[in-house]
């Protein structure tokens, strides 16, 4: 028995492994309320392919383009054919290969060091999944992203340029499965590109590979980002939704990272920067100047808004993996984690999977909708979360959670996000909403504003109720 813990055992090896399923407790056991609308897109590209024009809510002419259209593609057809599961092993999938990159991206920063790579790429990615691993389209752009500075940091250690031929590749998939977040690709480009070897500020070292490969693919990624359904409208998508206000007031993803928000995902990245820095005043070692843009940009970028909290997980946790290259885990520590983590992920594995999956649980009036029959060619309010799912069960909604597509800036007509907020928050009256809109139906959570005024009002019946929502029919419909 003494002989089956050993090192080099075949249990040692299946331990080793399994350690590294341990992060895939933490993702989601739901599917996200946005999934709903991206695979509604999905659908309605398949049968009716590219829109130009907004073609889901009550709102006329508005500017639409279908961007992360492969996403929205790929999510349908898991779910035509496989349900809410196969877009769970869709996520699972592509968690599997972040986690592979991330490892990979730390045994290559930290110059193989694969102890130290372990144990960091396994604590880091579970509190990344935790965070960060949903049924969104996010989880293509942070494979891609991974791809490419591994990529670039092999080029930046060897010169060799055949490096850099799958970045264009990269930039080309990445805008048709991510587009909104495309331009994280060229940031991350950056730090390579301004690592030039002869500056030397207090102890930060450039390196002196040549730039000019690196500027000619940052012009071809660019040229490959234009192949797209949309062309120039998807590349400046981000700038031109991030540029309005309205919603950086009122979407809690791109607004300001609290302090809890970015140690909730990004504490074994900072503690690495903590004990590098105490050790490396005392050695007085060399910092590359790449790592520090790297290390300092995504911390910027966290700070700005919650979402790139990720960026900073993913891109200081590689810098964090240089700056542990040094450590050493002597045989006497090491065997008896692999062998902890090893029989904990057994234990974990069969706990997680005995509990329940509710892949609606984090759906917005999914019960109160999953049974409710009307004429599809009804118009129905809804708030901002819930009108996701009664899109995707083909219902003409007021509002959903694609919040630019509300912004002026992108339908090119009307800022109807503030209009959104109002109606939400006792800003318009029910009376103004239904004058404009003429409402057949009316779906709003118990309790708000809204649900109190439609209760007292004569031409309105509640035909639903489920789950915290309410459904109230307009007795003066034709439908």
């Amino acid at each position: 028995m003494k002989k089956l813990f050993e090192p080099n055992t075949r249990f040692y090896r299946i331990a080793a492994v399994l350690v590294f399923a341990i992060p895939f407790m933490f993702a989601a056991r739901d599917l996200n309320n946005d999934l709903w609308f991206t695979m509604n897109h999905g659908r309605y590209i398949l049968e009716h392919g590219f829109a130009t024009v907004e073609p889901f809510t009550v709102h006329e002419g508005l500017a639409f383009s279908f961007e992360k259209w492969a996403t929205c593609i790929l999510f349908y057809k898991a779910y035509d054919w496989f349900g809410g599961w196969g877009v769970y092993f869709v996520m699972m999938a592509m968690f599997s290969i972040i986690i592979y990159l991330f490892y990979q991206g730390c045994l290559l920063f930290s110059d193989g060091n694969k102890r130290v790579s372990t144990i960091f790429a396994i604590c880091n990615m579970c509190m990344f999944g935790f965070q960060y691993i949903r049924t969104r389209p996010q989880i293509f752009s942070y494979a891609f992203l991974l791809g490419e500075v591994i990529c670039l940091e092999k080029y930046a250690r060897s010169g060799d340029q055949r490096n850099l031929y799958w970045l264009p590749l990269q930039a080309f998939l990445y805008m048709q499965f991510h587009s909104t977040m495309l331009p994280i690709f060229f940031i991350m480009m950056l730090p390579y590109l301004c690592d030039f070897g002869f500056i030397k500020i207090f102890r930060l070292q450039g390196t002196g590979y040549r730039k000019l490969p690196l500027l000619v693919t940052f012009v071809i990624c660019w040229g490959a980002a234009l192949i797209n359904p949309y062309g120039v409208r998807s590349v400046v998508y981000l700038f031109a939704s991030l540029n309005d206000n309205g919603l950086l007031r009122n979407i809690s993803e791109v607004g300001r990272t609290a302090w809890e928000d970015f140690f909730s995902c990004s504490s074994f990245p900072f503690l690495a920067e903590v004990i590098y820095l105490y050790f490396a005043f005392k050695k007085k070692e060399k910092f590359p100047l790449r790592y520090f843009f790297m290390a300092a940009g995504t911390l910027v970028m966290a700070l700005y808004a919650v979402r790139n909290n990720a960026f900073y997980a993913l891109f200081a946790g590689l810098v964090g993996a240089w700056q542990l290259r040094h450590l050493e885990l002597p045989e006497k520590i090491a065997v008896p984690l692999w062998k902890l983590g090893g029989i904990g992920c057994i234990v974990a594995t069969i706990i997680f999977w005995c509990i329940p999956f509710d892949f609606n649980s984090a759906t917005y009036g999914y019960e109160v909708m999953k049974d409710f029959e009307a004429d599809r060619r009804i118009s129905l309010y809804t708030d901002f979360n819930c009108g996701s799912y009664a899109e995707w069960r083909g219902y003409r909604c007021y509002a959903d959670p694609r919040a630019e597509v509300f912004l002026k800036s992108i339908n090119g007509k009307e800022d109807i996000l503030a209009e959104v907020w109002d109606s939400m928050h006792m800003g318009i009256t029910v009376k103004e909403m239904q004058d404009k809109y003429h409402f057949d139906y009316w779906l709003c959570q118990k309790g708000y504003h809204i649900d109190h005024v439609l209760s007292y009002t004569d031409k309105m019946e509640l035909v639903a109720e489920a789950d915290g929502y309410r459904i109230y029919h307009n007795l003066e419909s034709p439908y």
